[in-house]
């Protein structure tokens, strides 16, 4: 029976914050999650959207659509904290017209098991839950990647989300490529307030192609040196910023998880 996957996000502390700033992360969120839904609409299978309170969920064709989506989204909304779970199961209650709260299946109830746990926990934010074995594997790089990006100045992270849009990590036809232009409009540097990117996208990203037996395909030769253009800053500025921030490390583990989630 063929198998989907649900990604549920919820804000973390969300009761301390008072009515203004939650309006406005609600607001941002839902700004995030209209680009997000274009970019990723060759994988998505019901939007994701509020569901309830603070919460947000969709569903996907696939795990690794789910945790790119959630990688992105985490990005964009970087330093406010949040909780998410993705499922991976099966979608066995189907309502065409209607949005993913109307959906049912083990999918969802396993996305809900991973946010539930997450919620517990002290040292995950996130969780994956297939019922496999290796859940606990792909849960493991995960939590690597959440920790290191934690970590990252504000700065950093734009620069992460910047390289992301220049040299996208995506397998098969997950996202549609030219959308990711419009999550410049999240970057704000102070000499740079209007970035404008002109790219001509591989119709299939090779970012998780074959390696031989570890990973190294997160690094792009001469991304300091595109960037430092674009930004009007010095090479080595960037590459300090990139190194310190593990922007490289990062979109590693990013590929780790993807290859891991191939044998859930």
């Amino acid at each position: 029976m063929k198998r989907y996957s649900v990604l549920m996000v919820d804000l973390k502390n969300s009761r301390s914050y008072n009515i203004q700033d939650r309006n406005n992360i609600q607001n941002s969120i839902l700004s995030s999650i209209n680009i997000l839904n274009k970019i990723f609409k060759n994988s998505i299978e019901k939007e994701v959207e509020f569901s309830a309170g603070d919460e947000i969920q969709g569903l996907f064709v696939s795990p690794k659509s789910a945790y790119l989506y959630y990688r992105l989204f985490s990005t964009i909304i970087f330093p406010i904290e949040i909780h998410s779970g993705i499922g991976f199961g099966t979608w066995d209650i189907k309502v065409d017209s209607a949005s993913s709260t109307a959906q049912d299946g083990t999918v969802y109830h396993y996305a809900r098991k991973a946010i539930d746990e997450a919620k517990k926990s002290l040292e995950y934010s996130v969780l994956f839950y297939s019922k496999s074995k290796n859940d606990i594997i792909v849960n493991s790089l995960i939590n690597a990647s959440t920790l290191l990006s934690s970590k990252q100045s504000e700065y950093q992270n734009k620069l992460m989300l910047l390289a992301e849009i220049l040299y996208p990590i995506a397998s098969e036809d997950i996202i549609e490529y030219e959308k990711l232009k419009e999550l410049l409009k999240f970057i704000q540097f102070e000499k740079k307030e209007n970035l404008t990117i002109d790219i001509d996208y591989p119709i299939i990203s090779t970012q998780s192609e074959k390696e031989s037996f570890y990973i190294t395909k997160g690094k792009k030769r001469g991304l300091s040196t595109q960037i430092s253009k674009l930004l009007g800053v010095s090479r080595q500025s960037i590459e300090k910023a990139v190194k310190t921030g593990n922007i490289y490390e990062l979109r590693n583990l990013t590929i780790a998880v993807l290859k891991a989630m191939d044998s859930v």
